[in-house]
């Protein structure tokens, strides 16, 4: 192994033996050579540790690292601490990444002098058949294909503070890594948001790579975040109660009040749906505690939103009679709405889909992503005509 490795990919490792050689195999076949890979085995009780330590006699790349189990966070920092390599990649231990993954991503932090590159990545799910067992992730007001080419900061490309926080797509310079510590709690439990938020925040030079070159495991047997239902989902809470400290702590509110309380619905409105009858109440209240400000405050627009999320929004937020009632009033008005606009929409996304099948190249390329964009408002209208929100 190098003694100054251009690349530390720390991998956070707890209960994955079924993924964890899909995920290091992915990192060793990486076409940039000179990386560091960290294996930080949280305590793991399956056949994880014997896993780490065999990579590690295989390959002088390999620094294995046994720790007691102390959540993801910790694992994280612990990774953090051993790298020695100028840049840092974080990796899931149930997902993968493409060969060239690190090459690319640390060829545009030296070119562009960038201290946070990101990357597309893939949603996969085995469970899922045919082509949308792995789909490219994209957001309809935050697509990281339209991003500057150049290098920005958060409050130069507001949508990026909406874009999920998929840290693990990302390489940071190790030095900003060092200076925003990720938050120690049990479990996978959402640290991720608060985390990239102060490290967004942070960053003077944002880079975007607009290929997709990670594939992220979205999968229902995953001990992930991601799938609780119960108590670990109603963390989601506490972490963006500390992701809106953030956002206030580096002046970032009220200016892109927009962007933060598009975020903060989408951060918490897949645990509320997913969650257990039992908490599904005082996650709730919790919930309706976050999205307040924005309804109170005369100059939120709801800018980010579509019709069908505003009216979410709305019904979690109203508390008295007087507002529930108004909150009636504005589903009704956009469903009033959607009913005129919904033949002349679904009009177009049909036409749209017919130029698509009839094109090729880029024209093809730019043609899906505008048929894609119908689509999601002619289920945006659907949904708000059915009364099916989510």
């Amino acid at each position: 192994m190098s003694e100054h490795p251009k690349v530390s990919v720390i991998v956070p490792i707890y209960k994955v033996e079924k993924y964890l050689r899909q995920c290091v195999d992915s990192i060793i076949a990486q076409t940039l050579d000179d990386i560091e890979i960290i294996l930080v085995d949280d305590g793991s009780p399956d056949a994880c540790p014997a896993m780490v330590d065999a990579y590690a006699a295989q390959d002088p790349r390999v620094v294995a690292i046994h720790q007691p189990n102390g959540g993801y966070g910790k694992a994280v920092n612990i990774g953090i601490a051993a790298a020695r390599a100028p840049y840092i990649g974080i990796v899931e231990s149930d997902d993968w990444i493409e060969p060239d993954m690190y090459e690319k991503l640390y060829k545009r932090a030296i070119d562009a002098k960038a201290d946070v590159v990101k990357c597309m990545f893939w949603k996969y799910n085995s469970c899922v058949r045919g082509k949308k067992r792995n789909v490219l992730y994209t957001e309809p007001v935050a697509d990281l294909r339209d991003a500057p080419d150049a290098v920005f900061k958060a409050t130069e490309w507001e949508p990026i503070l909406i874009h999920m926080p998929s840290i693990w797509s990302c390489l940071y310079e190790t030095e900003l890594l060092r200076a925003v510590p990720f938050i120690e709690t049990a479990g996978a439990t959402y640290q991720d948001l608060p985390f990239m938020m102060e490290i967004l925040a942070c960053a003077r030079r944002i880079s975007i790579v607009k290929e997709p070159l990670l594939h992220y495991r979205v999968e229902p047997d995953q001990n992930s975040s991601g799938c609780a239902v119960g108590k670990q989902a109603m963390a989601t809470l506490d972490m963006s109660c500390l992701a809106n400290e953030v956002m206030q702590r580096y002046h970032l509110l009220p200016k892109h009040k927009e962007a933060w309380g598009f975020h903060l619905f989408n951060a918490n409105i897949w645990a509320y749906v997913r969650i257990l009858p039992q908490y599904k109440e005082k996650f709730c209240a919790g919930f309706r505690l976050q999205l307040r400000p924005f309804f109170q405050d005369a100059s939120f627009t709801w800018k980010y939103f579509s019709p069908a999320e505003r009216c979410v929004a709305l019904r979690i937020v109203a508390e008295t009679p007087s507002e529930k009632e108004w909150v009636a009033h504005q589903e009704n008005l956009a469903r009033d709405k959607a009913n005129a606009e919904y033949p002349n929409l679904l009009r177009r996304y049909r036409l749209a889909k017919l130029k698509t099948f009839f094109s090729w190249g880029k024209s093809r390329a730019v043609k899906q992503r505008q048929t894609k964009m119908l689509h999601e408002q002619v289920r945006a209208c659907r949904a708000l005509m059915k009364k099916h929100y989510y």
